[in-house]
This record gives structure tokens, C-alpha cells and sequence, in this order.
């Protein structure tokens, strides 16, 4: 079996391509394959296969061969796994299995929860990023129930046969199989030195992650420490992308939606307008159980301190803001003591109270007071520089700071089809800038265009930077296609897995 490496690396080795469907075996019916077509997947990638008559599927990770099962979540099943036989694919591989079911209706190919799983590999597809698991392939499985009826019609016997489909289940293969996920780190593990160590080293990663999230325009919608898992390298990648959802720049959503009821954001609850800064808040959440895990706390001592007392309802972080300044001080106090009990603990004590304000902004109650994603990273790049010799640095986030954009440049042709790409899109702010290339010292000349609010993360859209406008222009002609592909995404339309 091939070596498990970092997601930098398999993006790098563009390993996902090596994975493709043949057509044995495979659905013809246009019932099945249209809504394939219409997602933008490419059917080398994404596979229907035919029922061949078969009358009964077990859920399970067939036509890939389990290893072992990493986590559950009602009927989503995630494995670790290798490729079918048939394939020349010798990594190993994390399989999510949906169970594709209605609550009215049966299983078919135009059922709602198909068209969600389907827009779930859609948006998975077009995501290419260090700190993102990544998608290698996917397919559907079905099985038939056949009725043969007798007819009698003016004394004619007639035999007729129906199909009814019983079983319908979509696979998404994806890379890397992780070890464990954020929560169980927090929970179980807190007293695994070098875990913690790398822990401080999570917080501008998963910034990045989402900040490219909404580059792309793509909302996660789900986040929590359940949904961030920790691959064998202790390098922390976002998942789940059940709810993902596309949006367009400038447009809010309402109305009712799914959600993870602890971590939601409180225009979620309240149906308000949502953007790209609603899934600023739950990431604001996972923070701060990070944050409180590091001090030597359960993570559990968040809720427990913000929690209502006497309160029988399902803890809410969105409910208990009037409680986080003061929760906030009992963090400094704690802080406070590591330092003097704990002199070697000073140095993370002190980092970490220097986040909890970036924190207690990326909770606030107002949407419009919280801070983009794309600015969060320096605020957290002091706490990469803790533990150099367990952490340290992130090679892929340096990266994609200087030169602005993440890794690859250019996203595979063969996993999404059909659909035109859109210009490149700095978050949900409105805000546009043009890049230069960055110098052997590693300054990115920059210029931006504030269409309001305060500049660009590299300094605002002052005269100074006119000059560098003019030169990043000309120093990226030749890229602007390619940084567009790998920036863009394609125009368009809670679940729980512990890995």
C-alpha cells in the first residue's frame, strides 16, 4: 500500500487524477445519468452503476475494499478503504456512503436526496486546498424489486412486470483517511504533549481553509470539531461538506435551514440574511474550545460555564453571548495562573490571550461586525512560532499568503465539466485586487479597491501601491487565466462523521 503523504504533496503529484471509471458495468439510462451530467461531473469520475438486476445492496464500501470503518453519523457511514481491484490506485482512501432516501418519497433518481448528495461531490469537486480533504471520485449503487402481475382485460391474460427501485446508496472517495477528528483530539488526546503542541499551529490553517472556501464561493455551513479532522501527519483538513452551499457575491440567504444547533450562527436560528461571515461564528466557536483546551480545560468547560443555569434546552454558543466577555476574563485568569505556576507553558499562555479578543469578534452577534475570513490569518501567525520544533510554520499557508492564491494553481479539467468558471472572487466583501509577483524577499506588491469598508488585507488601497498595480499586471498576464480557474469555482446552485 502507498504511503500516506500530506494534502500539499497530493496536490502537488495531482495523485487525484490517477483514479478514473471505467464503463463497465455502468448505468446507460439518461434518468440516472442526466442529473450526473447537469452537476458538471465527469462520468470518469463519478460512476452509475447499473443494477444488474439485483434485488438487495448492503451499505457498505463495495466496489472499494474496507480497511476499518472511521466514523457514523445516522445513516452516513465513513470507511477507510483502498481502490477496487480493478483500478491502479494504490493509496488509501477515506469513502463517505450516503444512504440516498427520502422521508415521502422512494428511492429514484430525481429524489431531493440524491440532488444533495450530487451538489455535495459537486462542490467537493471543485476544491483543490492544503487544508481540505480532497476528492478523488465518487459513485451510486441500486438495486430493483420486480412485481410480475397477471392482468385479465376483456378475457385476455396479460403478464405485466414493474421495477421498483428498493436501495439507492452514493460512495464519495476522498484523501487522506484521517487518524481522528478535532473533537476526539480535544476530548481524549488532551494529554498527548505533541497533539497539543501542534494544535497551536490549527488556528490560522482552518482560516485559510475557509477563507479559500469563500474565494471560491462556497459557504461550509457545518463547521465544528467533528467536521475537522487530523490526518497522520497532525495536520488539521476541513470535511463534510453535506450542507456546503454555493452563493453569489452580494447575495444573502434566509429562511429556514440545517444546521448544527450547538455551533450555529444566530442568524441561522433566526432566519436571517446569512453570507459568507455566517460561517465565521462557528469557526469563532471551535476557537474557543481550542483555546480553552490549550489552558488545560475540557473543551466542555466552554458549555458548562456559558450554559444557563438550570436551563433544559439544548446548549446554543449563539444564546449565551451575553455570558462570553465574562467567560473570556475566566480564560485570561487561567492564563494567568499557567504563567506563574508553569513557567514553561508561558509562552502559549500569553499567544492565547492575545487571540481571545480576534475570537470574541469572530462571535459577535452582528454579521457585519465580524471579520472577513481571508484576515484572520495574521492574527493567529504568532502561534505558529511557539513550538518550531512540533509545529511550526505552515508551509502551504506562507505560501498561499505571499503569492495569494492556494495550491494548485489550476484545478484538474477531468473532475468537473460542463459548466463555465467565474471570475476570481476576494470573499464576500465586494472588495477586488490585483496581485503582483512576489520578490525573493518575499514582498507581494499589491492594489486594492476598497467597495466599502476599510483596504485590503495587505494594507488598504492608499496612492503608495498605484505603481505595483501596473507592474502586477504586467508580471501576471500570463497567469490571470490560470489564477482565475483555480480562484473561480463554477456558477450554480448537519452532519456529524468521527473520523
Amino acid at each position: 500500500m502507498t504511503d500516506l503523504i500530506p494534502v500539499r504533496h497530493y496536490l502537488s503529484l495531482r495523485d487525484y487524477e490517477h483514479f478514473k471509471w471505467d464503463e463497465a458495468g455502468q448505468e446507460t439510462s439518461e434518468r440516472w445519468l442526466k442529473p450526473v451530467r447537469d452537476a458538471g461531473l465527469d462520468l470518469q469520475k463519478h460512476k452509475v452503476f447499473h443494477h444488474g438486476n439485483k434485488d438487495y445492496i448492503i451499505p457498505g464500501t463495495d466496489p472499494f475494499v474496507m480497511i476499518g470503518q472511521l466514523g457514523q453519523s445516522g445513516s452516513n457511514v465513513v470507511y477507510k478503504v483502498t481502490a477496487p481491484p480493478v483500478q491502479n490506485y494504490k493509496r488509501p482512501l477515506a469513502l463517505k456512503v450516503i444512504v440516498c432516501k427520502d422521508k415521502v418519497f422512494s428511492p429514484g433518481p430525481r429524489t431531493r436526496a440524491r440532488r444533495r448528495a450530487l451538489e455535495e461531490v459537486r462542490n467537493m469537486a471543485k476544491i483543490r486546498h492544503s487544508h481540505i480533504v480532497t476528492y478523488v471520485s465518487s459513485f451510486e449503487n441500486y438495486c430493483i424489486h420486480v412485481t410480475k402481475r397477471k392482468i385479465i382485460k376483456n378475457g385476455v391474460k396479460t403478464l405485466t412486470t414493474e421495477e421498483e427501485i428498493q436501495n439507492h446508496i452514493l460512495g464519495i472517495a476522498m484523501y487522506p483517511p484521517a487518524k481522528y477528528n478535532l473533537r476526539d483530539l480535544m476530548e481524549r488526546r488532551r494529554g498527548h504533549q505533541r497533539e497539543m503542541r501542534c494544535m497551536h499551529s490549527y488556528f490560522g490553517c482552518l482560516a485559510q481553509a475557509v477563507a479559500y472556501l469563500h474565494n471560491v464561493q462556497i459557504r461550509h455551513k457545518d463547521i465544528k470539531p467533528a467536521n475537522i479532522v487530523i490526518d497522520e501527519n497532525n495536520i488539521p483538513l476541513l470535511t463534510d461538506f453535506g450542507l456546503s452551499k454555493h452563493f453569489e457575491v452580494g447575495k444573502d440567504s434566509d429562511g429556514p435551514t440545517a444546521k448544527t444547533v450547538k455551533y450555529a450562527e444566530p442568524e441561522a436560528h433566526h432566519e436571517r440574511g446569512r453570507n459568507a461571515r455566517s460561517d465565521i461564528f462557528p469557526l469563532g466557536c471551535v476557537f474557543l474550545e481550542m483555546a480553552t483546551t490549550l489552558l488545560g480545560m475540557p473543551p466542555m468547560f466552554a458549555e458548562q460555564r456559558l450554559q444557563t443555569i438550570g436551563s433544559r434546552d439544548e446548549f446554543k454558543y449563539s444564546e449565551s453571548l451575553d455570558k462570553l466577555p465574562d467567560y473570556l476574563d475566566e480564560l485570561r485568569e487561567i492564563a494567568e495562573d499557567l504563567i506563574r505556576s508553569k513557567p514553561g507553558q508561558e509562552q502559549s499562555a500569553r499567544a492565547i490571550i492575545q487571540i481571545l479578543p480576534v475570537i470574541q469578534a469572530m462571535m459577535d452577534e452582528d454579521i457585519k461586525k465580524r471579520p472577513y475570513a481571508k484576515d484572520l490569518f495574521h492574527k493567529f501567525r504568532h502561534l505558529y512560532d511557539i513550538y518550531p520544533k512540533d509545529a511550526g510554520p505552515c508551509k502551504s499557508c506562507e505560501e498561499e499568503i505571499k503569492t495569494d492564491r492556494s495550491f494548485p494553481l489550476v484545478p484538474s479539467p477531468s473532475m468537473l465539466t460542463g459548466r463555465p468558471l467565474t471570475r476570481s472572487s476576494t470573499e464576500a466583501s465586494g472588495r477586488t485586487h490585483v496581485t503582483g509577483s512576489t520578490s525573493r524577499s518575499g514582498t507581494t506588491h499589491t492594489a486594492s479597491s476598497a467597495g466599502g469598508g476599510s483596504g485590503g488585507s495587505n494594507g488598504g488601497g492608499g496612492g503608495s501601491n498605484r505603481g505595483s498595480l501596473v507592474v502586477g499586471i504586467m508580471r501576471r498576464s500570463s497567469m490571470v487565466a490560470a489564477g482565475n480557474l483555480a480562484q473561480g469555482g463554477m456558477t450554480g446552485s448537519p452532519t456529524e462523521l468521527n473520523w
